[in-house]
């Protein structure tokens, strides 16, 4: 299995630095530079014997297996400064620093708490004290890479475009019309009057257009007036 190799520098704390911000303490941070990669430690206000207890992790560019290569890389510097964020200091807030090589790291589970005394960075330098550190390496299995998706599998971009596209709606029902019952042919189409009918079967010729009906001839009844009477009364005297 792939590993990956870790170096891990465990600050535990300092004594008796130097007081940097001119009240007769100082406010101490440690920072580690490792083949290119810094790490620092939180900062302790005021106090000359700070404990840190911080492990700080560097990715080791020696082999993933094996021996460590002491020759591999840069070589670990710690160095403690004065916080001037905590209070005024002077123009040099450099309390001194450990330089180590491969050669001083072992593997973890045979690490020990060691105290380095805090050495100079130039001849004009002032440091006092030492740190105690705990250095040591590990090997960590890479995680697996994630299974690339199949071929078969439609993109996620289609699937996506897929799920917007509305479904077809169902066609309307189709209405079928029941045939409707051929109309009844009167009896004088289909084949003339039934036998017995004589001439009530037959229909009259309707008159022709323009043809007024005949009107019967109204008699005009005698009219009886009371004149005629006496008259009709006087000629029978007469006679």
């Amino acid at each position: 299995m792939a590993t990956v190799r870790k170096l891990v520098v465990e600050v535990v704390e300092a004594r008796n630095l130097l007081p940097k911000d001119g009240t007769g303490t100082s406010s101490p941070y440690a920072r580690a530079d490792f083949d290119g990669q810094r790490r620092k430690t939180r900062t302790v206000p005021r106090d000359l014997n700070p404990a840190w207890s911080e492990p700080l992790e560097f990715n080791f560019s020696g082999p993933g297996s094996g021996g460590v290569d002491p020759f591999a890389g840069e070589p670990l510097e710690i160095a403690v400064f004065h916080d001037v964020r905590m209070g005024p200091s002077r123009r040099n807030n450099f309390l001194g620093r450990v330089r180590l090589d491969a050669r001083q790291f072992v593997r973890k589970g045979e690490e020990a708490l060691i105290y380095f005394p805090l050495e100079k960075k130039s001849f004009f330098c002032r440091v006092r004290g030492d740190i105690g550190l705990k250095v040591y390496y590990l090997d960590e299995p890479l995680a697996p890479p994630e299974p690339e998706p199949t071929t078969n599998d439609p993109p996620a971009a289609e699937a996506e475009a897929a799920k917007d596209v509305p479904a077809p709606a169902d066609p309307p029902p189709v209405q079928t019309e029941e045939p409707s019952p051929p109309a009844e042919v009167p009896a004088a189409e289909a084949g003339g009057a039934p036998q017995g009918a004589g001439d009530e079967a037959s229909t009259e010729k309707p008159p022709e257009a323009g043809t007024a009906a005949p009107t019967p001839a109204t008699e005009d009844a005698p009219v009886m007036s009371s004149e005629a009477v006496p008259a009709a009364d006087g000629a029978a005297s007469e006679s």
